[in-house]
Formats: C-alpha cells, sequence, structure tokens
C-alpha cells in the first residue's frame, strides 16, 4: 500500500478527527479487528460492532467511526474519526485511493480464459512494467481489498480478474479497481446457481461495462453468441473486437495443432503475424488474442506480444498433458468444470488423440445450481456430436446423467463406465488403459476428495 497521510484521509472521507494528530502515517488498511496494529487504519463498518474491550490493548491506530458514547475504553495513542456513516466513507475511501494511481489497469471477466488471459498479459507486460495482478483464480468479492491495496508507488500496471457468482458481483469489483481496458473473453452456461438464469448471468458480465464507466476500452469476443446479446448502445468507449470472425480487429486464420502447442496467423489493420502460443486446445487461442489485444491497447507492439507468448506457460490443471502410467497420454484439466470447459477440453481430446484410445473421465459439473441435471444430460448429447468417444467414465451420481445422456443419442452402453468412487476409477482404468491410449482428466478437483486427485496424479506420472 502507498503510504498515506491521516489529514487527507480525513479529508477525502469528510470525517472529523474528534482524538488523535492528523500527521499520523497509515501504512495498512483491515476490514478485521483482529488485523489492528500500529500505522493501520481500520473502518468499524457495523454500528455498535467494535469491541472496545479488545482494542483497549492497541496502541498506534486509527479507527473510523458513526457512532460514539464517550465511554469507549481507548488507549491515547489512537486517532479517531467520525464520520455520518461508516460503510459511505469506507466508499469514498476506496474512490480515493484508486484514484491516486493513474496507471492502466486491465479488468478480465468470462466464463473461461479468465486466469489464462490474465496470466499472459502479466507474462507478455513484466518485461516492460512492474505489473500487479489477482493471485492464480482467486477472484471472490472478499479478495478485491486486498487487490487493490496491492497498488503502490512502483505498480505500473494491474490486471485483475473478476469473477462472478452473482449479478453485481463485476459491478462491485468494479468500485475497487475501475479498470480503464475490460475483457469479456466469452459467456457460457455457468454461475447459474447464483444467476438462476442464463439471462441473468449475461447481464452480470455486461456489467463490465458500467465497470469501465461506459467510456474505457472493451475487448470482447466477436465468436461468442451471448456476448451479442448484451446491448452496448449507450457505450461511449473504445470497442475492440477478437475471434475468427472476419469481423474481428484481431482475428485467428490458418488455425492448426502442432507440437507442445498451436499455430495460427494473426490478422490485424492489414498485417499479418504467425503466433505460435504454448499449450493445446482452440481456446487457448482465443485467450492470446484476448491478452495481445489487450497489451497493444496499453501500447506494447504485436510483435513484442507474440514473441513474448512463446515462453508462456499455463497453470497447472489447465490442459496440461503428460506422458502417463502405462505409456498412456494423459490430459489433466482438473482446475474447474463447467459446460464450456468441457467441450473445449473434448476437442482437445479429438485433436490430439489421433489413432489412440479416446478416454473421458467426467465429473460433477459445478455451480449450475436447479439447471446441473438439465445440463449433465445437454452435455452427454453435445459429446456424442463432437464425435464420441471410445469410453466415456462418469464419477458421481450426476455425472452418470450424461453417460445415461451419452447411451441415448447412440454411444454402446459397454463403453459408458458409471462409478461412485476412486478405488473403482482407479480399477477401471488399469482395465482400459495403457500404450496407445488417450485419458481426459475434466473434474473440479477442488471439489473432490483427495483420492481422485491421487488418482490422477498416478495415471499423469510415466
Amino acid at each position: 500500500m502507498k503510504p498515506l497521510l491521516l489529514k487527507d484521509i480525513v479529508r477525502e472521507i469528510d470525517g472529523s478527527l474528534v482524538k488523535g494528530n492528523e500527521e499520523s502515517t497509515i501504512q495498512k488498511v483491515v476490514k478485521r479487528q483482529s488485523n489492528i496494529d500500529q500505522h493501520v487504519l481500520y473502518f468499524c463498518h457495523v454500528p455498535n460492532a467494535c469491541n472496545w474491550d479488545l482494542l483497549k490493548t492497541k496502541q498506534g491506530y486509527s479507527i473510523v467511526v458513526d457512532h460514539l458514547t464517550g465511554e469507549e475504553p481507548i488507549h491515547k495513542d489512537v486517532n479517531i474519526i467520525l464520520v455520518n456513516d461508516c460503510k459511505e466513507a469506507y466508499w469514498k475511501f476506496i474512490c480515493y485511493y484508486r484514484s491516486l494511481f493513474d496507471i492502466p489497469v486491465i479488468g478480465v471477466t468470462g466464463t473461461c480464459g479468465k486466469t489464462t488471459t490474465k496470466d499472459m498479459v502479466n507474462h507478455i507486460a513484466k518485461e516492460d512494467l512492474m505489473v500487479h495482478k489477482t493471485f492464480q483464480s482467486q477472484n471472490g468479492l472478499h479478495l478485491n481489498h486486498g487487490y487493490l491495496f496491492g497498488l503502490d508507488d512502483s505498480t505500473q500496471l494491474a490486471v485483475f480478474e473478476m469473477g462472478v457468482a452473482y449479478r453485481g458481483n463485476v459491478r462491485s469489483s468494479g468500485r475497487y479497481f475501475r479498470p480503464t481496458v475490460g475483457v469479456i473473453t466469452n459467456i457460457g452456461e455457468a454461475h447459474l446457481e447464483g444467476c438462476r438464469t442464463l439471462e441473468n448471468y449475461i447481464k452480470a458480465k455486461a456489467e463490465m461495462l458500467e465497470a469501465l464507466s461506459y467510456k474505457g476500452i472493451l475487448i470482447i469476443n466477436a465468436d461468442d453468441e451471448n456476448i451479442k446479446k448484451i446491448d452496448m448502445s449507450n457505450y461511449q468507449g473504445k470497442i475492440i473486437s477478437f475471434g475468427v470472425n472476419e469481423e474481428a480487429n484481431y482475428r485467428a486464420d490458418k488455425i492448426s495443432y502442432v507440437n507442445e502447442g498451436m499455430n495460427y496467423t494473426l490478422l490485424n489493420s492489414g498485417k499479418q503475424y504467425t503466433v505460435f502460443v504454448p499449450g493445446y486446445g482452440e481456446h487457448n487461442i482465443f485467450n492470446s488474442l484476448a491478452a495481445i489485444a489487450a497489451c497493444h491497447s496499453i501500447g506494447i507492439s504485436i510483435e513484442t506480444c507474440i514473441n513474448r507468448l512463446q515462453t508462456f506457460r499455463t497453470m497447472s490443471r489447465h490442459v496440461k498433458i503428460y506422458e502417463g502410467y502405462n505409456q498412456s497420454m494423459v490430459i489433466d484439466d482438473t482446475w474447474s468444470c463447467n459446460p464450456s470447459s468441457v467441450k473445449a477440453a473434448m476437442q482437445v481430446l479429438k485433436n490430439i488423440s489421433k489413432d489412440s484410445k479416446e478416454i473421458f473421465v467426467l465429473g460433477k459439473m459445478q455451480r449450475l445450481g436447479k439447471h446441473l441435471q438439465e445440463q449433465h444430460i445437454k452435455i452427454g448429447k453435445t459429446l456424442m456430436e463432437m464425435g464420441g468417444l471410445d469410453y466415456l467414465i462418469t464419477v458421481g451420481s450426476h455425472a452418470k446423467l450424461t453417460g445415461m445422456s451419452a447411451i441415448e443419442n447412440g454411444m454402446d452402453a459397454s463403453k459408458v463406465i458409471m462409478v461412485d468412487d476412486a478405488s473403482e476409477l482407479d480399477s477401471v482404468l488399469e482395465e482400459i488403459s495403457g500404450e496407445n491410449s488417450c485419458i481426459l482428466f475434466k473434474m473440479s478437483l477442488g471439489k473432490m476428495k483427495s483420492e481422485y486427485r491421487q488418482v490422477v496424479v498416478k495415471y499423469r506420472q510415466a
């Protein structure tokens, strides 16, 4: 955090210093009383929620309150700022702190590809700029406070992942980050547990326009049918598109699978560029297009972006390929599981398996709410439309619905194996895998028991 003088904070939040020293320096802002220490500022959000008996032993901190009785047991070395409304004062302070940084801030949202796109931007930019970014896929709203105060005088670029569980999430993240560049990678059928319907989920992602104050740079997937449903008629900023669509500003053409990655031709403003992206899958091409567009929008040349992407490495459990157990090829895509990512993983399997035996291990898709059964049934049909499989192994009762759907849509019932625990899964794989097998593990191991992780690790290792 950038150190601040207390008197500047008091001014910006329209407060009154009723006790203390206005020349005090604030070095950290916290949301929990347990984290209070010297040179720390704490906003007491909930009326009468301050545990003064706990705080009376602490000193050297500053506290913002909207209620005092005059009988609080307070150490003499404490600064007290009184405001009309503590929550309102907190948001005034957030706005003030963010305004101290005149730097490009890139916000990334989307059903799939947020983390990879964010990491690609960081990989491209970090050689020239001091980049502050969200950690891995951790994009919960409760983390926004800490991410914002990760900005300091050394920061030259910030890249924030902005997730959605409910409507209002991107709007809330936007209040913290105030992105100058917004990216929407895609919008599939996910997070229906909180958003209830696909229409609401689309509206939740569309909050990126509001986060940009309808005037920043908006980068969108030109091929995504759900993004096309967003009303952009009032958007006053610059809209940049990427994809394979001929209308895209950053267009991929002549896509091919090559050793350890993907090749394509990038078309932009009448020029052509040859691009190699490590990692398999057309979804990775879309991620790279979004990252190139974002970096180019802040002044990094396309040639530089392409050159640096060649050394990019994706996170673990994001469509990672291994020469595995029993001389099989293994695709570990166990970071998360939703309909869009299942389709993307299936596409990779179909493209790299060649003449190998295709084995797809599918677990429960996450955060689909009342649409869970419907989506599992639908994905069974989709897998068959994408060319079917040699074996489909479903894990658990929900994924079993996908297996039954695959059978109904023409898959040989003897090739659909439904298991309920890790030992069963291991036993089945021992029997059917081997040389010339390609095994795709598609499940969310964050929600699975450790014994399932052990099975995946076993088959990843040669």
